[in-house]
C-alpha cells in the first residue's frame, strides 16, 4: 500500500500511482473552466473507463491467486480512507517522503533546471508542495502538470495551487498511467523548458518486476534530454516496521482495503458483503514486498452481473487486492536501468525507511 497518487499509489497504479473506478463523463473533464490558467488537456470516457474495468476485475479473479487491481480502492470512501491512513502513527512512508521533500526540492530543482513540474499519480497533489514552490521562485511561469485517474482530484488540487502560486499554470490530464500515459504527452510544450517528471508515494512499488520497467520506458520516451525523473521509494528494513504500517491498530487499513468490494458491488453490479471478508497483510522477505489480500470467512459466490459473473470462493481463500515492493538502492537502480533510465541521485532519510531517486533517460 503507498501514497497514491495515491497514492500510490496506494496505487496503481497506484499504487499507488494512482485510481478510481467512478464515472466521470467525457463531457465533465472537458468542460470550459473559468480559470484561465487551468485547463484540461486529455481525459477518457466514461464507458471505456467502465469497461476497461470489468476486464481487468474479471481477469484477475479468474486466475489463481485471484486478485483485483489496486486502482479500484479509490472511490470517494476510499480516497478518504487513504487520507486517513497517511496520518496513522503506523504509516511512516508519507511523513519521511515529505521530509525528504522539503529537505532537497530546491536543490532537485536547482540542478534539473527544471520550470515544468508533471506528476503521475497526482491525486490531492499533497506531495508536490515543495517543488511547486522551489520552480516558481526560479522561473516566471511555472507550469504544473498533474495526471489522474479522475478529474475531481485534479481541479480540486488546482484552486489551491493557482491561488499559491499566482504565476502558475496547469494543464490537467485524466486518464490511467498503467496503460495511458503517452497521454502526457498532451500536456508538455517545448516552450516550458526542462521537466521534472514526477512519481511519488512509492507507487512504483505498487507495479511488479514487468509491470514498473514497462512504464519507465513509456516516461523514459517522453523524456528529453535536460528531463529529470523523480520517484518515491520505499526502502528494504526491519520487517515489524512495514508489518505495522499496514495492519494499524484502529482498522483504518482493513477498512481501506475491503472497500474495493463495495467499488465493484457499485459499478459492476456486484453481490458482495464487505463483512464476509477478513483484511490480511503481510511482508514476503524474500521477494521483498507486502501483499495485501481479502480472506474469505465462509465459502460463498462472489457475483458481478455486469460481468457475467459468478466465482465461487472457498473458505479462507484469499484475493490479493495489492502488492507493495521495497527496494534497496542497488535493486532501484537495477530497475531504473531495465525502464530506460539512469540514477542520478540517491536520497534516503537517516534512518534509512525512505528514498527519493533522481535518474535522466539512458542515452
Amino acid at each position: 500500500m503507498n501514497t497514491p497518487k495515491r497514492a500510490d499509489a496506494r496505487q496503481g497504479g497506484v499504487p499507488e500511482g494512482g485510481g478510481t473506478a467512478r464515472a466521470y463523463t467525457l463531457h465533465a473533464v472537458q468542460a470550459v473552466q473559468t480559470e484561465p490558467r487551468f485547463e484540461f488537456v486529455g481525459g477518457s470516457a466514461t464507458g471505456d473507463r467502465r469497461a476497461r474495468m470489468a476486464r481487468e476485475v474479471i481477469a484477475g479473479l479468474s486466475r489463481r491467486p485471484r486478485s483485483i487491481p489496486p486502482k479500484y480502492f479509490y472511490d470517494e470512501r476510499g480516497s478518504r480512507l487513504f487520507d486517513a491512513i497517511c496520518d496513522l502513527p503506523e504509516y511512516y512512508l508519507t511523513r519521511a517522503e515529505q521530509a525528504l521533500l522539503q529537505a532537497h526540492a530546491g536543490g532537485i530543482v536547482q540542478r534539473s533546471g527544471a520550470r515544468c513540474l508533471v506528476e503521475i499519480g497526482s491525486g490531492m497533489a499533497r506531495k508536490t508542495g515543495s517543488l511547486l514552490r522551489a520552480i516558481s521562485a526560479r522561473t516566471l511561469s511555472p507550469v504544473y502538470v498533474p495526471f489522474d485517474i479522475a478529474p475531481e482530484p485534479i481541479r480540486e488540487s488546482a484552486r489551491g495551487l493557482l491561488a499559491a502560486h499566482p504565476t502558475l499554470r496547469v494543464r490537467g490530464i485524466v486518464g490511467d498511467f498503467a496503460h495511458e500515459c503517452v497521454r502526457l504527452s498532451r500536456g508538455l510544450s517545448e516552450s516550458d523548458g526542462p521537466t521534472l517528471f514526477a512519481f511519488l508515494g512509492s507507487t512504483i512499488g505498487n507495479l511488479d518486476e514487468a509491470e514498473a520497467p514497462s512504464l519507465l520506458r513509456t516516461i523514459a520516451s517522453l523524456m528529453k534530454r535536460r528531463d529529470r525523473f523523480l520517484v518515491g521509494i520505499d526502502l528494504v528494513k526491519d520487517p515489524r516496521i512495514i508489518a505495522r504500517a499496514y495492519n494499524d491498530d484502529q482498522g483504518v487499513t482493513a477498512a481501506f482495503n475491503k472497500n474495493v468490494l463495495s467499488v465493484l458491488a457499485r459499478e459492476l453490479d456486484g453481490h458482495l458483503d464487505e463483512n464476509a471478508f477478513d483484511h490480511l497483510a503481510l511482508y514476503d522477505e524474500a521477494r521483498e514486498r507486502v501483499e495485501m489480500h481479502l480472506v474469505s470467512l465462509r465459502q460463498q459466490p462472489l457475483t458481478l452481473c455486469s460481468g457475467d459473473v459468478r466465482i465461487e470462493l472457498a473458505e479462507g481463500e484469499r484475493v490479493m487486492t495489492e502488492i507493495s515492493r521495497k527496494f534497496t538502492e542497488e535493486s532501484a537502480r537495477h530497475m531504473l536501468s531495465e525502464g530506460g533510465m539512469t540514477m542520478l541521485e540517491w536520497l534516503s532519510t537517516p534512518e534509512q525507511l525512505f528514498a527519493l531517486c533522481v535518474a535522466e533517460r539512458t542515452a
